[in-house]
Parts: C-alpha cells; structure tokens; sequence
C-alpha cells in the first residue's frame, strides 16, 4: 500500500498547529492529496438530572448555542483557508466540515476517515486550552478513529515542528493482533527509513529463548526492510520503557498498535497505549 489520500483534523489552537503541518509535509512527501476535516458539535443534548428530569432550557439557551455553533463554523472556514494557504506547491487540498451532536459527530468522523489511507490529528492537549470556538476534544477524536474507522492515525504532538523527519523508526512488538495491523499499514513509511527497530518489551527477569519478534524480523526483511531487534527488560511500564528508549535511540516516529475494549459506554485504553497517548513529545503511528 502506498500512501495516497491522507486525511488530517482541523483542530482549533495553536497545539493542533503541528499536526497540520506534519500532514502538509508527508504530502508533500509522498505525493499524496489532503482533505481537512473540522468538527463542530451542534448544541448538546439536555442532560437528565437526578431525578431523570431533562433541564428547563430557555429560548436565549438556545440562541447562545446556535451563536456559538455558528462561531464554531465560521472558525473552522478561516482555519482551512490558512491551511490550503500553507500547502507546498503540488499538493492539492480539500475541506469537510462535520456537524452534529457531539457523539454522532465523532462517529461521523470515524466514519470519514474509513475512506482514506491515514489520519493525521494532533495529541490531546491534555491542558484543557482549546478555544471555546474549537468545538471538539481531541482525546474523544482520537479514540472514535483509533477504535471506530479501520485505519491507521498519525498522532502528532504540539511539540514536533521543523522539517518531517521520519528517519528512524521505532516498532513496538509484542506479537499480537494489533501490533500485526499497526505494523502491516505503516510499511510505506518502514521502507523508506534509514533504521527500524523493533522492541519486545519484557519484565527483569523475563527474558525468553523464543523472542515475539523473531519472525517479524524475517518478515520486515522479506519486504526489503532491515529491522534490528531489540529485547528490553525493564521495571518500568511498558509505555514508559518505550518513551525512554525512544529518547535513547534518537528515534523520530513509533509504531504500535492501539490497545483498549469499551465498557458499557466508556473506553478503556489499555496501559502502554494510555502512557504514550499522553506523554509522548514524538508522532505515534497506531492502529487498531
């Protein structure tokens, strides 16, 4: 698979500001085509109280929502005129927004990004500083296209900027069906890497004879890759063990595969997948 159609979420503030820029700059790369998409919730559902009542809204209540709607649409036009503005010479973008209520909204974009090669979207800013006018979390994307769309996201944090460096990658592998996906949709980028690295993950004291990664490795070579694996006993979580060891090799990209199940209506991520959603300063490729 080659990566052709990629598409990237519009995001409000200055921390989704590397995420556009990555999405412009791998498109530029692989000759690919941007589609922008902004969400925008409409106004909220009236939440029931304690005693199952809906709350008694006024006529004012809803031409504040209907303002704040508009606002929310309004900003996500100008946001996209300054994005096809920065697009380098040659590569060509588009504009989608998405309206709705805030939970068919996020799956409507799930929806959207079934129909493209990969998502770009910026990592959660995890300091609540989203304008009133950006109208969606990022976290709650995240996990609707993580879990819901079938395709593989770039997670870019606020803090990658400068020139796309995806020299050296790092592949999490614990042999199971996730990592198989995340690994299997992100070979466009392996091949054209200087270095690739998978990492097996154990705790001290674990060390094995038979390596999860061994025939991975094989595999990666079959498809003219050169990967070196690495075991990595560690203390630590593995989420952590991965972010430090990162650090360590001057890595410039992970691969994983997303981990999580949901709970009546609530998503459980799974541990290393948490850590690094939250803490990593490096783009995360992952799928589910």
């Amino acid at each position: 698979m080659t990566i052709k159609d990629i598409l990237v979420h519009l995001g409000a503030g200055e921390h989704a500001d590397s995420a556009k820029v990555f999405a412009l700059q791998l498109a530029a790369r692989a000759a690919a085509h941007v589609t922008a998409a902004a969400v925008a919730f409409d106004m909220p559902l009236p939440t029931p109280d304690a005693a199952g009542m809906a709350p008694d809204w006024s006529l004012a209540d809803y031409e504040t929502f209907a303002k704040v709607a508009e606002m929310r649409r309004s900003a996500a036009e100008t946001s996209y005129k300054r994005f096809a503005l920065a697009a380098p010479a040659g590569v060509e973008t588009e504009f989608v927004l998405i309206q709705g209520f805030p939970e068919k909204a996020r799956d409507d974009f799930a929806r959207l990004a079934r129909h493209f090669d990969l998502l770009v979207i910026a990592a959660s800013n995890d300091r609540g500083e989203e304008p009133p006018d950006a109208g969606e979390a990022s976290a709650d994307l995240i996990s609707s296209a993580l879990f819901g769309s079938g395709r593989p996201l770039f997670i870019v944090p606020p803090a990658q900027g400068g020139p796309l460096r995806l020299e050296k990658a790092l592949v999490c592998w614990d042999g199971g069906a996730q990592a198989a996906r995340a690994l299997a949709a992100s070979m466009p980028l392996l091949a054209q890497a200087r270095g690739v690295e998978v990492v097996c993950v154990t705790g001290e004291g674990e060390r094995s004879k038979n390596l999860p990664g061994f025939g991975i490795t094989r595999h990666l070579a079959r498809h003219g890759i050169e990967a070196h694996l690495r075991e990595l006993a560690s203390s630590k979580d593995v989420g952590s063990a991965l972010l430090d060891h990162a650090r360590d090799i001057g890595a410039d990209f992970l691969v994983m595969g997303g981990y999580g199940h949901w709970r009546v209506s609530e998503l459980i991520l799974g541990g290393a997948t948490r850590t690094i959603l939250a803490a990593s300063s490096l783009p995360v490729f992952m799928a589910h």
